[in-house]
């Protein structure tokens, strides 16, 4: 059976970057599953592209505000798993939600090794309305140790 839709067709294409601004770890102890991470998220801000696929992609840039977190584990097998909740508003006023699902693994020095995620978004209906039809992951990496950290979101298409 062919399909419409053959896997090598596949690609990804930046779509933004955020450089988000962060609080210290509050380390809150282990739990079943590994020690349990808190890092506030204290604001950022954010610029790319919407609909980059298309002949006519469209500036996107705005604020991370501030208010969000991030949820860690430390797994018992050294990975670290990360549930980021936060939100950006573009510079034409739209509240945008992110949902970051990452997962990290570090190399015997300490280096980070591995850093993918899965990114989950909801804008309002208007000119952001495109991030709901689309699937995005992304890498997250330490700009700045419990300062600041980059999200690179791409467009799978």
């Amino acid at each position: 059976m062919a399909s419409d839709f053959p896997a090598d067709c596949l690609r990804l294409l930046p779509c933004w970057e955020a450089y988000v601004d962060i609080a210290p770890t509050r380390v809150h102890g282990p739990g079943p599953f590994g020690v349990r991470n808190v890092v506030p998220i204290t604001g950022g801000r954010f610029k790319g592209q919407l609909a980059p696929e298309t002949a006519a992609p469209q500036p996107f840039e705005g604020v991370v505000l501030p208010g969000g977190f991030d949820l860690q584990r430390e797994r018992p097998d050294g990975l670290k798993e990360l549930e980021a909740i936060y939100h950006m508003q573009a510079s034409d006023g739209s509240l945008i939600e992110i949902r970051n699902y990452a997962l990290l693994s570090y190399a015997p020095g300490g280096g980070l090794e591995y850093s993918r995620s899965r990114i989950f978004v909801e804008a309002p209906d208007g000119p952001c309305a495109w991030l709901n039809t689309r699937v995005f992951v992304g890498s997250v990496e330490v700009v700045r140790p419990q300062d600041q950290v980059l999200i690179r979101s791409f467009v799978v298409v």
